[in-house]
């Protein structure tokens, strides 16, 4: 027979093990797995339709001309920092501009079209979920505000573009207050309720899907 020296040379393989009982705690371990993923991916969707089912919504009028004037807020400050048309602003309103820059792209994100953001990775969920106070129309108006407010402080000294500065910025203040407006007067201004009131929508949808999930 084998010496002793032989016997304890020989490598041991860990999980090589067959028959029945293997096979079946292999079953059983897959199964254990495939169950995590399944419930891994349901809390990880219910979870991002309990976000959608809380974004409030302005009125489509409304959601139009705050895409707008984000547009608009892009298109010139590019142009004050290209210093096109003879702008001639100072360093700290070149630095204004960048911010109005960026702020102009998130107006964009918050008030447009869902179908198309949906298509560019749908940057407006992402948004909302990093930045819960934007997906509220109270938290969007105060944003709004703030950046109409800077807007207008501007002040380069060519007339033009002071002209111009101001006029975003002022159209931009009107949007946030007319949203604080119908937010929290809505029934006071006739209006059928506060807009943005979509739990029912958005709870039935999160529903459905969760229960496609558990299928």
């Amino acid at each position: 027979g084998p010496s002793p020296c032989a016997v304890m040379a020989q490598p041991q393989v860990v999980g090589a093990a067959s028959g029945p009982q293997a096979d079946l705690q292999r079953q059983v371990a897959t199964a254990a797995a495939q169950e995590g993923a399944r419930q891994a991916a349901g809390q990880a969707r219910s979870g991002l339709f309990e976000v959608k089912s809380y974004i409030q919504e302005n009125p489509a009028s409304v959601k139009v001309a705050c895409f707008l004037v984000g547009l608009i807020l892009i298109v010139f400050s590019i142009l004050g920092l290209f210093n096109i048309f003879e702008a001639a602003i100072q360093p700290r309103q070149y630095l204004s501009n960048i911010y109005n820059v960026f702020f102009g792209v998130i107006i964009i994100i918050c008030d447009g079209k869902e179908s198309w953001l949906q298509k560019c990775g749908d940057v407006q969920t992402k948004l909302f979920v990093s930045c819960y106070a934007l997906a509220t129309q109270s938290g969007r108006a105060v944003f709004y505000f703030y950046v109409g407010s800077m807007t207008i402080l501007v002040l380069p000294d060519n007339a033009f573009w002071k002209i111009v500065y101001i006029a975003i910025g002022s159209v931009l203040v009107l949007l946030a207050l007319l949203m604080l407006l119908m937010q929290w007067c809505g029934r006071c201004c006739g209006c059928t309720g506060r807009y943005g009131q979509m739990e029912g929508t958005g709870s039935a949808g999160a529903g459905s899907d969760d229960a496609e999930v558990q299928s």
